[in-house]
């Protein structure tokens, strides 16, 4: 994988790891027993729409990944002396 490839997944795997970090507190805070219905909706909506959007991050970390593997295969072989 070149630099370009490695620091774009590098960027995009942060980027996942730090929306993660921000959805756990919806989970943790949907776990405790002194919210209402209406806020217990309210966090597991925030823990929904992190998810989709984690998801958006993978998907294209999947795809750099898939690009760099495909580049490096249709790289020309060095020729042996």
């Amino acid at each position: 994988m070149d630099d370009s490839y490695r620091e774009l997944t590098n960027r995009l795997f942060a980027t996942a790891t730090a929306m993660l970090e921000d959805a756990i507190e919806h989970a943790v805070a949907g776990q405790s027993a002194k919210h209402s219905p209406r806020q217990l909706l309210l966090h597991a909506e925030r823990l929904q729409q992190a998810a989709r959007e984690i998801a958006v991050i993978a998907d294209a970390c999947a795809i750099v990944a898939r690009l760099a593997s495909a580049e490096r295969r249709n790289r020309p072989k060095p020729k042996l002396r």
